[in-house]
């Protein structure tokens, strides 16, 4: 049997549309043989755009990335509604539409949604319901009840509008479902929508990285030109430096005593060796680093 290749990295990947986000990562795994990989913030067989990928010790940080704001780019048509919330669902209602002829109104509209609020997840999500995805639930016909999840929408944006579609630029939070928003905006149109196109541009964590084609990674023999190092999603966490004396205890879990009384001890610190080698993470308390999350060739 052929060793798997133990790779240490965070991919970028530029999802295709009509694919599953677990069926763009395992022609990832097979074509390079990899060991450990996993993705983060599932997008739908129909959406395309960023899709990060985390390989080997660095799918320690995915909870990162989960957490992090989103941006999307979405084209809503009015006037029917389908099963999914997009245009691969069936047909399950028609209404008319009269898109206003002001900008300034649909501005209005839109600028309503802004700000925290209370969603209901659509039944054709990766949520679970006793132990069930709720999409298989979904696919015989299944409606259970869910719980209204809080998330923010930190901005929308009006980019075209003419005929029966709106095409939106949307920062968000996690948690937030893009199908159900384009409801609710219909919706408050006096109609009925769902999304015909979605891409995610970006995850903020990554400042707007480079994002390569699933064609660009699989025609190449090696995979290691198109990896971020793990600590890329973490850049927005204080740094600090260790010596080599405290480096060796830090990687083997133990306190370092330091003088960061400006660092509020509930956030996360980045630790770095006098070589500038990511060590791990931490968090500082009554005059001690205290690692929390430790990158180690051992670990």
């Amino acid at each position: 049997m052929t060793q798997k290749n133990n790779i240490d990295g965070i991919l970028l990947l530029d999802k295709p549309t009509m694919m599953s986000s677990n069926q763009a990562i395992q022609r990832i795994k097979k074509k390079f043989n990899i060991n450990k990989l996993g993705h983060t913030g599932t997008l739908d067989p129909l959406a395309t755009g960023l899709l990060p990928v985390c390989m080997g010790r660095a799918t320690r940080v995915s909870q990162f990335l989960i957490d992090s704001d989103k941006t999307y780019q979405a084209t809503i048509r009015l006037g029917i509604k389908t099963s999914t919330g997009d245009k691969e669902g069936e047909i399950i209602e028609k209404a008319p539409y009269d898109i206003p002829n002001a900008g300034s109104k649909i501005g209005e509209i839109l600028e309503s949604f802004i700000g925290k609020q209370n969603q209901i997840p659509p039944m054709f999500s990766a949520l679970k319901h006793k132990g069930q995805r709720l999409y298989k639930l979904a696919a015989k016909g299944i409606d259970v009840q869910r719980k209204p999840r809080s998330i923010h929408i930190h901005s929308i944006h009006l980019i075209s509008f003419e005929s029966d579609c709106l095409e939106l630029i949307i920062e968000c939070s996690k948690g937030t479902y893009i199908r159900t928003l384009a409801e609710d905006i219909a919706a408050k149109l006096n109609t009925v929508g769902h999304i015909d196109q979605l891409r995610r541009s970006n995850i903020k964590c990554f400042n707007e990285q480079s994002m390569f084609t699933l064609e660009e990674i699989i025609s190449s023999e090696i995979i290691e030109p198109f990896l971020l190092p793990m600590d890329t999603p973490l850049k927005h966490f204080i740094k600090t430096k260790v010596s080599e004396s405290e480096s060796s205890m830090f990687s083997n879990g133990l306190s370092i005593s330091k003088n960061l009384n400006s660092i509020d001890g509930d956030h996360y610190i980045r630790v770095y060796d006098a070589k500038s080698i990511f060590l791990g993470l931490a968090q500082y308390s009554d005059g001690f680093l205290k690692p929390k999350m430790v990158f180690n060739n051992t670990n």
